[in-house]
């Protein structure tokens, strides 16, 4: 690479990482499920170990995930502030994004403007730009692309040592890499489809990492897959919103997060690939694509991980796409106009790319400082065993700044009965009859009960409709209004 390429991709990515920054410190707090593991790095930096044991979660319950992210993030507190740690750890990861973008679009093009481009567009994709996020994944997603680069680097002894290393990080980053080697698996089945005999270094590598990946799996799942089967990779989720994991959201909104031109340049390069030019390095991108899609279908992943990793593919696809295109233009009648493509194309990914990303940054949901001010009362004014309700996604908010018992959180893996949990917390808000109120209080023994915007959004309700006097005390009255029972039920009578 060329110094002034050199100056140009730091320049992307100082500039990227710059504006990151001054939106997530623009917001006071982070979104929801950050809170989860915050909590788990702050019990991390006190014991030296995860919280798998948790007394909150559920009123008690045993925890098992993968603990890389969290011990990263503890290790870096010892140097900075982890008030500081939690917002720029995350943001630093992802605006390594371009360069992975760059070095990969590189690799299949051969030419440096259009790879830069590309880093371009990866730096300000929508997607990517929920800036007060402080969640595994904005390691996961770097680390995936460290791990692909590298893949097409074989034929390097350096780079197999580095793969074997990405790798290793990354099955104990999230149980997510398994879309990675089924994406390689779909890449050997596209070459031999083509007649193309397999490279000896990355099917044994690739067999070392299946072996691996399986190894650690079991490791820190192993209770999950004992008692649950093999359903546990499904994670027990609630079918109530399971479908959480489908698409909610049009065509035009996917492309908007994805951006607009990158989206029409990855089809349009996914297409000459596989049906025209038979690209093998674009066959394994593509494979990760047709991974992420069948992952996603099964509900093994979520519809935006899909679109997020979807997104930095297409990103990487764009370079091919401005390659062909000046190609292109430099045999029309006017070849000179290949020299104001890229101007032209910058242009338009203003208003299409960066801007949407903005706008997602702005826009991310995370609790107010009136509603962390409500949790934050709890702690100071309940009993210490006291067992709090809210909905799911406010389940960590109790736990954290509460430091109080949640009904129910978002992680429901060992959960006996997370679907009837779930259903019960909905009617909790949705009940207009007080007997089915406090029979459900009586259920979980809950002493509180917590009216939040995101409830009211969520429940589609602008109040407790069997809320009384004699049956609840409203303890804290302002925006958020938390309400004590004083009612149990017995033999069919509230007392």
């Amino acid at each position: 690479m060329e110094k002034k390429e050199q100056y140009i991709l730091f320049g992307i990515v100082l500039v990227t990482l710059a504006i990151r920054l001054i939106l997530a410190f623009s917001l006071p707090n982070l979104t929801h499920d950050s809170y989860f593991h915050l909590r788990q790095v702050e019990h991390i930096r006190e014991t030296g170990i995860p919280l798998y044991n948790d007394p909150l979660s559920y009123g008690g319950r045993t925890l098992h995930f993968l603990p890389l992210f969290h011990y990263l993030a503890a290790g870096l507190s010892f140097l900075l502030p982890l008030s500081i740690i939690v917002k720029l750890i995350p943001n630093l990861l992802l605006s390594s994004i371009p360069f992975l973008v760059y070095a990969i679009a590189r690799r299949i093009t051969t030419d440096s403007p259009a790879s830069l481009l590309a880093a371009f567009v990866s730096a300000f994709l929508p997607i990517l730009y929920n800036t007060n996020a402080f969640i595994p994944e904005t390691l996961f997603l770097p680390l995936t692309f460290l791990t692909l680069y590298c893949f097409l680097h074989l034929q390097y002894k350096k780079y197999q040592y580095l793969y074997i290393l990405s790798f290793l990080l990354l099955s104990i980053t999230s149980p997510a890499t398994v879309f990675l080697l089924i994406g390689f698996g779909i890449y050997f089945l596209l070459t031999l489809i083509e007649r193309k005999k397999p490279d000896r270094a990355e099917l044994e590598l690739i067999a070392f990492s299946l072996f691996f990946f399986l190894w650690t799996q079991f490791i820190f799942f192993k209770e999950n897959f004992l008692s649950q089967g093999i359903s546990f990779i499904w994670r027990n989720i609630p079918p109530q919103i399971i479908y959480d994991y489908l698409p909610k959201i049009s065509l035009p909104e996917a492309i908007v997060l994805v951006s607009m031109i990158p989206f029409m340049a990855g089809v349009y390069v996914a297409y000459r690939a596989l049906f025209q030019l038979k690209n093998e390095k674009a066959f394994l991108l593509i494979s990760f694509v047709i991974s992420t899609t069948l992952l996603t279908w099964s509900r093994l992943i979520s519809f935006q991980f899909s679109l997020t990793f979807f997104s930095i593919i297409l990103a990487i696809l764009f370079a091919t796409f401005y390659h062909d295109g000046i190609i292109f233009l430099k045999k029309t009648k006017a070849p000179w106009l290949h020299k104001y493509l890229a101007l032209a194309l910058v242009l338009f990914l203003i208003p299409t790319t960066v801007l949407p990303a903005l706008n997602t940054a702005l826009t991310q949901s995370t609790p107010s400082n009136t509603e962390i001010a409500a949790f934050t009362w709890l702690e100071t004014n309940t009993a210490e065993d006291a067992l709090i309700a809210a909905p799911v996604e406010e389940g960590h908010l109790i736990t954290y700044f509460s430091q109080r018992k949640n009904v129910m959180d978002n992680n429901f893996a060992l959960i006996d009965n997370a679907e009837e949990r779930f259903t019960d917390l909905s009617n909790l808000y949705k009940t207009k009859f007080q007997t089915e109120a406090i029979s459900l209080f009586t259920k979980y023994n809950i002493q509180y009960i917590i009216m939040t915007p995101l409830a009211s959004q969520q429940y589609t309700i602008g109040r407790l409709q069997y809320i009384t006097p004699d049956c609840f005390e409203l303890v804290y009255k302002k925006e958020i209004r938390i309400y004590k029972t004083k009612c149990t039920l017995r033999a069919n009578q509230a007392e």
